[in-house]
């Protein structure tokens, strides 16, 4: 296969421009860092700059950068934890003509950089573009939504994009929208995720059109309620950022649909004996329902809030 590499593009200022910005909060994980740094390194297409947002308060981060200094091009800053917050700092430096949020624990198949590079030059009309996961074995992990490929609405959104396979052209209308710290992992608020969503529904807003094709995919570790992965709290706190960026966007149909949705899948499993799967269903729909319904201040700290 033969890679056709973009032309050089330089800045005003005389900077050379790079086609990529990868975007990497990372926060606690080292085994699962080095896989992605491994995944970008064996690209097919080279033109492109990784910011990592290092969020630790010790050092583990810097001996794996060091280790791919020569194959892999980073830019190493830090900040207080809050993966919304690392994001808009890292899309704050990020030079690249598309910017993308890999999470650190996710993995590019070889050609994905080559292959999202010639979808964005033959869709000119589109600035947002979602590709699926998938895990180790090639089972979905994200994106679960109906069809294979779609544009975005707001009706698909929650099931169509997902912060690792997101990329977004770097533009004056993106420039606009940011993550809100007060959702999403490590906000300290009882958000603990939607923030990519809230983003992605702020760049639609704008008149940003948006693509998802499963025709392509990122590699990222199943984490869901049927395949009962996660806690409990993690699936009301997660149902609750859904809940919080839908009230957020005044969705209240579909905030509606999705509590249906998860309420019908929780009885559905229950029925075949799933019952600790069901449990996380009901739950995650709790969440929604108190997210959406939240009157108290944002700041409220995800530990006071789990017992419910």
């Amino acid at each position: 296969m033969v890679t056709i590499q973009p032309p050089i593009l330089i800045s005003s200022r005389g900077d050379i421009l790079p086609r990529f910005s990868l975007v990497v909060a990372t926060f606690g994980r080292t085994d699962e860092l080095k896989v992605l740094l491994a995944s970008l390194a064996k690209q097919s297409f080279s033109d492109y700059e990784v910011i990592v947002v290092d969020q630790n308060s010790d050092d583990r981060v810097a001996p794996i950068l060091a280790e791919y200094a020569d194959s892999v091009p980073c830019n190493h800053v830090c900040c207080s934890p809050g993966a919304s917050k690392a994001r808009n700092l890292g899309f704050a430096l990020a030079k690249g003509e598309i910017v993308a949020f890999p999470d650190d624990d996710c993995w590019y198949t070889p050609n994905l950089l080559a292959d999202v590079d010639m979808w964005f030059r033959e869709n000119v009309d589109y600035s947002i573009f979602a590709v699926g996961a998938v895990d180790e074995d090639g089972i979905s992990s994200g994106n679960r939504w109906i069809q294979s490929k779609c544009d975005l609405h707001p009706i698909n959104v929650f099931r169509t994009t997902f912060c690792s396979s997101l990329f977004i052209r770097n533009n004056s209308k993106s420039r606009e929208a940011y993550f809100d710290e007060m959702i999403g992992p490590g906000s300290r608020t009882m958000f603990a995720c939607g923030d990519e969503t809230d983003f992605i529904l702020q760049l639609m807003g704008s008149g940003m059109r948006g693509r998802f094709d499963r025709t392509w995919t990122i590699g990222h570790p199943r984490r869901d309620m049927l395949s009962s992965s996660i806690s409990h709290e993690r699936a009301v706190s997660y149902g609750r950022g859904m809940g919080r960026v839908l009230r957020k966007h005044s969705l209240f149909s579909l905030w509606l649909a999705l509590m249906t949705y998860d309420f019908l899948r929780g009885v559905v499993v229950a029925m075949r004996g799933r019952t600790s799967a069901a449990h996380l269903c009901f739950s995650h729909c709790r969440g929604v329902f108190s997210g959406f319904s939240a009157s108290r201040p944002l700041e409220i700290r995800f530990e006071e809030e789990v017992n419910l």
